[in-house]
């Protein structure tokens, strides 16, 4: 008996010990497999210029990019790798994408990872230890981590923004609107004995094309050609922006009667005029330590003498009247909180609500556009300077007649009895009027203002802008993404007035 319990237990040890798995070889790159699965990531500084094959006696500044290498194993011992190159936090390359770049992979028990690319004779050899993988190459070696979803995520949308919408789906605008943003209360930093004149305020440019069109069979037309905006009037508010390009024309509606309502020319928006400063109105009430302004324009109202009645019954109303200031030429922040000042291009009563302006121009010379004044109910007046170059043929001369504004801002005597008053426009289309020439002239206008202003202090007024708090706004039919740097500018204007 006892012999045969020393043969079984002996038995049982042999057994034991040679179907120990972890101690082979293949097991060993089992486990290592296991810990493999999943994204790895090398993110690296390079020089530009190098990689662009310039040669060093170039001598040119060195121009730092991002290389971006990711390994993406699964389970099944297939995988793909991408890389990409990144400039200034944009894609500049990217020669291998997601069905170029598929691999089948091994592990052995030493750690050696071997790929071979399923549409190429390369292959790839790498260390894994189980905690960090190591590309071995001619030059250097290449060190990985475990990527984040975080970094996927972003590399995945620089990657369907490189192949284009009408590979990898339609833009949609809602996917590139701020995620995060809010800077409702950032006017709260404001001294309320600082001059309205003296601060850099974002602003939108015929801000209500951002709520949508009313339903009609001109609706398509009016999003490819009259849109500046993809934020609504609410969004907009929450990501800083505080003055509103208003047209509030005089349009005929279904049942043949004529309301106010919020358009770009022809284009009517979702928004009566009304429901705007519903919105503005509401919005002050929940955050009283910020205010608006708004402009007054109108470019498709035949009837003005109609108009003029309609619109100053409105904002004389009892709804309406106590959220407007008076305009004066020093008015303060504190003066201004919870309220809305009006100026209008176009007078509709003896008396403005607000301020009206005049000498309002379009013309590129800067001892032109500094010509104009605006005078408030009770007949003061302080100078108004406007650039609002827009519609030519051309684009030229339109960034260098926003830097020159800006300068002329920046340069202004604040301590004046009447200091000037700064509306500059980056915003404008040029050639033909589309939502995408409007775009494209964001894409220049907005950075050239943000250049500006991060290497300058001082004040600069008003900046209306296209595409308010969007750094990428897809195109008319959503086949193309465009640069706006939208949330960028307005970040920039803001902090303008803590410099």
């Amino acid at each position: 008996m006892l012999t045969a319990i020393l043969t079984f237990c002996g038995a049982n040890m042999l057994t034991s010990c040679s179907s120990d798995d972890e101690d082979t070889p293949t097991a060993q790159a089992e486990v290592l497999k296991e810990k493999l699965v999943g994204q790895w990531i090398s993110e690296r500084t390079i020089d530009m210029n190098k990689l662009a094959g310039i040669p060093q006696e170039a001598e040119l500044p060195e121009a730092d990019g991002v290389w971006v290498l990711i390994y993406h194993f699964n389970a099944d011992g297939t995988g793909w790798q991408e890389y990409n190159i990144l400039e200034d936090d944009q894609l500049v390359n990217q020669p291998y994408d997601r069905y170029g770049s598929e691999y089948t992979y091994e592990v052995e028990a030493d750690g050696t990872v071997s790929i071979q690319l399923t549409e190429s004779d390369l292959n790839d050899e790498l260390h894994f230890d189980g905690t960090v993988l190591k590309l071995i190459g001619e030059v250097d070696e290449v060190i990985f981590t475990r990527a984040s979803a975080e970094q996927i995520q972003k590399y995945q949308t620089l990657s369907d923004e490189w192949h284009g919408g009408s590979a990898y789906g339609t833009y949609k605008a809602d996917n590139y609107k701020p995620k995060g943003v809010d800077n409702s209360s950032w006017m709260k930093q404001l001294a309320d004995n600082r001059l309205v004149a003296d601060l850099s305020l974002p602003g939108s440019h015929d801000a209500c094309t951002g709520e949508g069109w009313m339903e009609s069979i001109l609706s398509n037309i009016y999003e490819m050609m009259a849109k500046t905006q993809d934020l609504t009037v609410s969004e907009q508010l929450k990501i800083g922006v505080r003055v509103f390009d208003l047209r509030p024309e005089r349009n005929l509606e279904k049942g043949g009667v004529y309301q106010l309502r919020c358009k770009h020319g022809p284009a009517d928006t979702k928004l009566l005029v009304k429901d705007f400063f519903n919105i503005l109105k509401q919005w002050l009430a929940s955050h009283p330590t910020e205010f608006c302004a708004l402009t007054v324009d109108l470019t498709n109202t035949t009837d003005k003498e109609a108009w003029k009645k309609e619109f100053y019954a409105l904002v004389s109303s009892s709804e309406y009247k106590s959220m407007f200031a008076d305009f004066k030429p020093r008015l303060t922040v504190g003066e201004m909180r919870g309220k809305v000042l009006m100026l209008s291009k176009w007078e509709y009563a003896a008396k403005p609500i607000g301020g009206y302006c005049y000498g309002w121009v379009y013309d590129l010379p800067l001892e032109k556009q500094q010509k104009g004044h605006i005078t408030g109910p009770d007949g003061s007046e302080a100078p108004l300077w406007v650039q609002d170059y827009w519609g030519k043929s051309s684009r030229k001369g339109k960034d260098e007649a926003v830097v020159r504004m800006l300068e002329a801002a920046a340069e202004r005597d604040m301590d004046a009895e009447t200091p000037a008053w700064v509306i500059n426009y980056p915003s404008a289309y040029f050639s033909t009027p589309f939502s995408d020439s409007y775009r494209e002239n964001a894409i220049e206008a907005n950075k050239v203002t943000i250049d500006w202003l991060a290497n300058h202090t001082g004040s600069v007024g008003i900046i209306y802008m296209d595409f308010a708090g969007m750094d990428k706004s897809p195109s008319f039919g959503g086949s193309k993404l465009y640069n706006t740097v939208g949330m960028k500018l307005v970040d920039s204007v803001i902090k303008q007035n803590l410099k």
